[in-house]
């Protein structure tokens, strides 16, 4: 029998230790980060505490703060986001993010495709390509285009929806209109309940459409277009999907139907919002995962908090559910959760910075240093880039060919050398450059929409459309030039057109411009070879 010395088997013991442990970092390490993309409706930065005074975003509050004309109502100071500010304070903070987009429909479709709008499959069926496109609430996503959610599929994760999609080839799916009354957004249940037939016929025809062909596992408490609010009841359907995928790799895509647009909007009074309503009809029970109403109004009093800003809190509610069930699950560690909006609202469907620009936070414990901001100019095209980038997905070319990967910036390395150094922004008859120091907006119209100006003279806006301006042109001096120009470093909330004094740099902008058009299908007055 072979004695071995103490020493000798301490020795071997402590190298299995090792090895195992070691084995075991490095799984934890290689394990797929889970991905949660929280995209707000209309949201301005002022509509969260953390950058409620931040001059870095033209909102209806900074506006104000700097006499400048503001058009409609600011809001009303004093905002409880305390789960939206962590996420942003403890992670990073993008101050230059742009939607290349600025309404819902074509804002939805650039985050999830990385393509400009106008390059949607349904956009050239309206508007033949070498002809000029009128940008509104199109494209519709249909179901043979890639995305980001088939690209995650393929990857392994397991992917989920809840929430508001605006994306919906209506002519695929037949659906009981409601009258306007029946749009209203506090019903009882003795209203709701003469068109609950319609509410869940339309959610299951939605439904039936929408569950396959789209790169869905799970497709759950969805809202099709703008509908009743309940957060409760889509932070139900969050929760579960997270609780069901725990323990694999997962992507989900939170498209909330809140704030779209200023908490005094009637629609955002949380107070008279009906928890036994959806858009999927009335409910069996009221959802409890999020505080009660009660609970809700209570803190902003002891905060010193106006009621009207209770929607704030309420969807910030929902976000602190949602990153409280990742840290009860052991899983908030190994999860990047984007915070953003679709655009802004002062200067929706415009090429302004009101509506362009908007909050972007970044929040991973561990991999994103807390306190990291970025100024880099970041476009909505560069988000699906990045996420594969960081999960290691190798997209189909159409997805890469209109964004870039801001991983750097978003690790706080800093911007990479060859960064951007301009952006395009689409809306409908506009056109945007943006640089880092200067704004350049282009308008040009087809005929058609021409003559409608003219026979209606400060009527009918550039989109063609003598409503759905929200205002823009009341609070943008210059907004019926066709030609404008923006010093941002001295003029951020773009109130002195100074086209006619810098030409030179007009000329470059327009020579910028026209690179990209060159690069799209559709063409855009003189800015294009296709004509």
């Amino acid at each position: 029998m072979k004695i071995y010395p103490t020493n000798l088997i301490l020795t071997l013991l402590l190298i299995i230790s090792f090895s195992v442990f070691a084995q075991t970092k490095s799984k934890k390490s290689a394990k797929k980060p889970n991905v949660i993309v929280i995209f707000a409706d209309d949201l301005d930065a002022d509509e969260v505490n953390i950058t409620a005074k931040d001059p870095a975003w033209a909102t209806f509050s900074t506006a104000k703060a700097n006499g400048v004309k503001v058009g409609k109502k600011a809001g009303t100071p004093g905002l409880l986001t305390p789960n939206i500010d962590k996420l942003a304070s403890e992670g990073a903070i993008f101050d230059r993010f742009y939607v290349t987009a600025t309404v819902c429909t074509p804002s939805r479709y650039v985050l999830l495709t990385g393509r400009y709008a106008t390059k949607g499959p349904q956009m050239l069926d309206l508007f033949p390509e070498g002809t000029q496109a009128t940008l509104n609430w199109d494209p519709a996503l249909l179901k043979e285009e890639t995305n980001i959610a088939k690209e995650f599929q393929k990857k392994g994760y397991r992917t989920g929806i809840v929430g508001k999609w605006h994306n919906m080839p209506e002519d695929e799916i037949k659906t009981q209109k409601l009258k306007k009354e029946e749009r209203k957004p506090h019903p009882t249940i003795e209203e709701f309940e003469s068109y609950n037939h319609k509410m869940v016929n339309n959610y299951n025809a939605n439904m039936d459409y929408f569950e396959e062909g789209y790169g869905w596992d799970v497709v759950d408490k969805m809202e099709w277009g703008n509908s009743v609010v309940n957060l409760g009841w889509m932070a139900e359907g969050a929760l579960d999907f997270i609780e069901e995928s725990k323990d694999e790799p997962f992507f989900l895509y939170l498209p909330l139907p809140v704030p779209h647009g200023q908490y005094r909007f009637d629609y955002n009074r949380v107070k008279d919002l009906n928890l036994m309503v959806s858009a999927e009809g009335i409910l069996d029970r009221q959802p409890t995962v999020l505080p009660s109403s009660e609970d809700l109004y209570k803190r902003l009093q002891e905060n010193n908090i106006p009621e009207e800003n209770a929607m704030a809190t309420h969807m910030d509610d929902y976000v602190g559910a949602v990153m409280n069930k990742l840290k009860e699950l052991g899983i908030d560690e190994n999860t990047l959760v984007i915070f953003t909006s679709d655009h802004g609202s002062r200067g929706k469907n415009s090429c302004y910075e009101g509506g362009a620009r908007v909050p972007f936070f970044a929040y991973w414990p561990g991999h994103i240093k807390a306190g990291t901001r970025s100024s880099s100019l970041i476009a909505s095209n560069d988000v699906v880039v990045t996420l594969a980038d960081i999960v290691g997905i190798d997209l189909p070319n159409d997805m890469t060919e209109d964004g870039l990967s801001f991983v750097n910036q978003l690790m706080g390395k800093g911007e990479p050398k060859k960064w951007r150094e301009h952006m395009l922004i689409e809306a409908g008859s506009s056109k945007g450059i943006v640089t880092k120091d200067y704004k350049y907006i282009a308008n040009r119209v087809t005929p058609e929409i021409e003559a409608k100006m003219k026979a209606n003279p400060k009527k009918v806006f550039w989109t063609g459309r003598d409503h759905h301006n929200y205002g823009t042109e009341k609070i943008y001096p210059g907004f019926w030039d066709a030609d404008q120009l923006y010093n941002l470093n001295e003029d951020l909330f773009e109130q002195n057109n100074i086209a006619d004094k810098e030409k030179g740099m007009v000329k470059k902008m327009q020579e910028i411009l026209t690179e990209y058009m060159n690069e799209l299908p559709h063409s855009f007055g003189e800015f294009s070879s296709k004509q």
